[in-house]
């Protein structure tokens, strides 16, 4: 009984070689991808859910008519305020009644850095510098 050749691997030379060799047109975007500024909700009603911050002054709160709106009865109509100057984020408690609180510190304003914890009642929040 005559046994088949025993099959060997492809070699790299033998990958190489089969590789078709052509010009591939390479595209470059037209403009620079930009990483918007946003605040990632990580606890709380509707988490989790990321909030882009598009506007130069965001407003975060209960209402319907606040820029970020969050169905929470521990947190008020208008929460707190956040403006942008050049390339940061101010955070500002608008007089609630629960606070505002920046990595588990109360405080009433704050220029907010990347990694940043945000907490309002009981919605917290993770801030992310646009790059």
């Amino acid at each position: 009984m005559a046994s088949d050749p025993p099959k060997s691997e492809p070699t790299v030379r033998d990958l190489d070689e089969a590789t078709v060799i052509g010009e591939i047109e390479v595209v470059t975007a037209a403009g620079e991808y930009r990483k918007p500024f946003a605040l990632q909700q990580i606890k709380g009603p509707g988490a989790p859910r990321v909030h882009e911050l598009d506007f130069d002054e965001v407003i975060v709160g209960r209402s319907n008519q606040a820029h970020i709106s969050i169905d929470s009865g521990l947190i008020s109509r208008r929460h707190i305020a956040l403006h942008k100057s050049g390339l940061e984020y101010t955070a500002s408690d608008l007089d609630s009644s629960n606070g505002m609180y920046l990595n588990g510190v109360k405080t009433h304003s704050v220029v907010l850095r990347e990694g940043d914890t945000i907490q309002i009642g009981d919605v917290v929040f993770v801030y992310h510098e646009g790059a």
